[in-house]
């Protein structure tokens, strides 16, 4: 592969996880561009997989010295992650993507107008009953399945549940998804490398840009906090619903 296009893919990597430390969505940006490159989508999705460890690892090295990661739900929460990943990641050449899209993009739609009428929701730290986080946990296995088998956009979602189901604010939620996710995309990556669909050059410089993206992300989240951070985070989702109705 030309030295121009790993330098291009290392500083896609760079903006890609700088913008997925603090929502979410990297793959919206790794995917399209390394399916522009010529890989099949099956291989995009495999190889962003690789970034998308970059990024989660150098968002937690940083997310790691705060107080953010809610440590009572992570254990459980890595469990259901592990459990998603071996599904998600075995169906990814069988499952219709158009139709979990959709039902994304609704989702999705639902999320906006919560965001926009609730301004506590993400920028205040909730209570809520063993029934909403039972339903949360729920979802969040749900979101997960997507996340392994494709990635765009299932970041923000796991971000939104915890928001909504657990009551944490927008950068609790974000630092305490990572931990799960890693281990959900680790477990994918060992079954899509035994598949033989990574592509492995790509992956090595997706995975530097990413990690030192991710880090950088997540240090301005921290710094600039929740609600500039939920301003990102619609804008995001705004993105993305655009994007998954017009593909």
């Amino acid at each position: 592969m030309e030295i121009t296009t790993l330098i291009a893919a290392f500083f896609v990597g760079i903006f890609a996880s700088f913008i997925g430390a603090m929502v979410g969505s990297a793959g919206l940006i790794t995917i399209p561009f390394l399916m522009f490159l010529g890989l099949p989508p099956h291989v995009a999705i495999a190889t962003h997989k690789v970034g998308a460890v970059g990024l989660l690892m150098g968002a937690i090295s940083k997310f790691w010295k705060t107080d953010l990661i809610q440590w009572k739900v992570t254990g459980l929460l890595v469990f259901v992650s592990a459990v998603s990943a071996l599904i998600g990641a075995q169906i990814l050449v069988y499952i219709d993507k158009d139709l979990l899209s959709n039902i994304v993009v609704v989702l999705l739609l639902v999320v906006l107008p919560i965001l926009f009428l609730k301004k506590e929701v993400g920028t205040v730290q909730k209570s809520v009953s063993s029934t909403q986080q039972g339903i949360g946990y729920f979802l969040y296995f749900l979101a997960q399945i997507f996340g392994a088998f494709f990635g765009g956009g299932a970041a923000t979602f796991l971000i939104y549940i915890l928001m909504t189901f657990f009551g944490f604010t927008i950068l609790q939620a974000n630092a305490t998804s990572m931990l799960p996710s890693l281990v959900l995309n680790s477990i994918a990556l060992v079954i899509f490398g035994t598949n033989g669909i990574i592509e492995f050059e790509m992956g090595i410089v997706l995975f530097l840009g990413m990690m030192l993206g991710g880090r950088l992300g997540a240090l301005m989240a921290v710094k600039k906090g929740n609600s500039w951070v939920k301003i990102v985070f619609v804008g995001v989702v705004i993105v993305l619903v655009i994007k998954i109705i017009t593909q």
